[in-house]
C-alpha cells in the first residue's frame, strides 16, 4: 500500500518525528493522516536550545522544553505556570 511521510507533533505542537500516512484503499490519491501530523516538513535545522512547534499552519521555532526533574517540580500551580511562561516567552506574549 502506498504511503507518504508526514511529521508528528504532540498535544503542545512540539515536533516528535516522522511517520507514514497510508493511502486509502477505497480512494486512490487520498491519504489517511495519523492524529497530530502534517505533511509540511519542519525546518531541516534549528539552533541549539530551540525546537519546532506546529501552530496549525506552519512550524515555528520556540525554546526547547526541558523535562523537569521530578524532585524539583513545584507543587503550586501558580509557580508551575510562572516558570512555564518564563521559559516560553512566545506563549507569554500571546496571552499577555
Amino acid at each position: 500500500m502506498p504511503s507518504i511521510t508526514v511529521y508528528q507533533y504532540d498535544l503542545a505542537g512540539l515536533y516528535q518525528g516522522e511517520t507514514q500516512a497510508d493511502e486509502s484503499p477505497l480512494e486512490p490519491g487520498i491519504y489517511h493522516y495519523p492524529a497530530r501530523t502534517t505533511a509540511t516538513p519542519p525546518p531541516a535545522e534549528w539552533p541549539e536550545g530551540r525546537w519546532p512547534r506546529w501552530n496549525g499552519g506552519e512550524w515555528q521555532l520556540v525554546n526547547r522544553p526541558r523535562p523537569p526533574a521530578p524532585e524539583l517540580e513545584p507543587k503550586d500551580p501558580a509557580v508551575k505556570l510562572r516558570r512555564f511562561l518564563e521559559e516560553n516567552p512566545d506563549v507569554a506574549e500571546m496571552i499577555g
